[in-house]
């Protein structure tokens, strides 16, 4: 129990660890991967690749210590931490990856998934329920995954939809958490809005420019995930990247650090799942990112599941 209590009081250290590793490691190794191999001079790709490696098992690492600490909370998400831990001696089994036990691990860790951040919403306060589109965008990706694996039926469906009703509804509830009137508020929203200058700019490039279009058709889908491949709306992924990083801001420079690393390890993992998620570490990313999104300081505040214990009351 110590032990336990030793990782609590280091929460946030261990919270702003992952946040720095799972940036480092999406920018110089999930999304470094594919433009590496194209003919393009990148300036220091040796020293580039190494950092993505290095943050990619720092992320590994914190995500575990992470998942710890907020299974204390969610009961649920027990199981899948036992898994997370013990996922590198996967590779002892000779052809795991097409056997039976992958298959029948995909399935648990769906189901344990849904369950798990079911508990997470319900554990948590009544504006919390504006992340309830991100939770189906989650089990969208981990139906996906399943169904691709183990039924091999690719799920087709709007994807970039889905990712827009997501998004807007994080956007309001990192606007209306915590103090609406207040001076920090202001100062994140304002520079959550000046985050989107650098986007705008990339889609006007990318709409005048055909190689710059061609190329970002190709980079953006193989990062993210290819379900997100659209040709005709990459303009509008691009804005959705923007808003992304506008509400990642916000609710960071707000203190609420929990919902804005989840939210990023579930937008930069969730897309990946239509591919089968090639790594399990992916696979179970988003169930422990939107666990974490709902991860935080609720002191003076109801849970939902009270509120609904109070309503079987009445």
């Amino acid at each position: 129990m110590s032990f336990l209590n030793e990782l609590k009081n280091n929460f946030k250290i261990f919270l702003i660890l992952l946040g720095i590793s799972s940036f480092l490691q999406f920018m110089f190794k999930q999304a470094f991967i594919f433009p590496s191999i194209l003919p393009l001079n990148i300036p220091n790709e040796g020293i580039l690749e190494i950092i993505g490696n290095i943050a990619f098992y720092l992320y590994f690492i914190m995500l575990i210590v992470i998942s710890v600490i907020i299974s204390t909370k969610y009961r649920a998400l027990i199981p899948i931490t036992i898994v997370l831990l013990i996922s590198p001696f996967f590779n002892l089994i000779p052809h795991y990856n097409i056997s039976s036990f992958w298959y029948s691990l995909e399935t648990a860790l769906f189901i344990l998934g849904i369950v798990s951040m079911v508990e997470g919403l319900i554990k948590s306060p009544l504006q919390n329920i504006l992340l309830t589109p991100t939770m189906i965008l989650v089990a969208i990706g981990l139906y996906a995954s399943v169904s691709l694996n183990v039924f091999q039926h690719a799920l087709f469906l709007s994807y970039l939809t889905a990712y827009f009703i997501s998004l807007l509804s994080f956007i309001t509830y990192s606007i209306i958490q915590g103090k609406i009137k207040s001076m920090r508020n202001y100062i994140a929203i304002v520079i959550g809005v000046l985050s989107l200058i650098p986007f705008i700019f990339m889609e006007n490039v990318i709409s005048s420019n055909r190689y710059m279009e061609i190329l970002m058709n190709m980079i953006l889908p193989a990062t993210l995930g290819i379900n997100l491949y659209n040709p005709y709306r990459i303009t509008l992924l691009i804005l959705a990247l923007g808003l992304t990083a506008m509400g990642i801001l916000i609710s960071i420079i707000k203190g609420n650090l929990s919902a804005g690393i989840g939210y990023f390890i579930v937008i930069s993992t969730v897309f990946l799942g239509i591919d089968g998620y090639t790594l399990l570490l992916y696979m179970i990313s988003p169930i422990i990112g939107f666990c974490l999104m709902n991860f935080e300081d609720t002191k003076r505040k109801k849970y939902i599941i009270e509120i609904i214990s109070l309503t079987r009351k009445g």
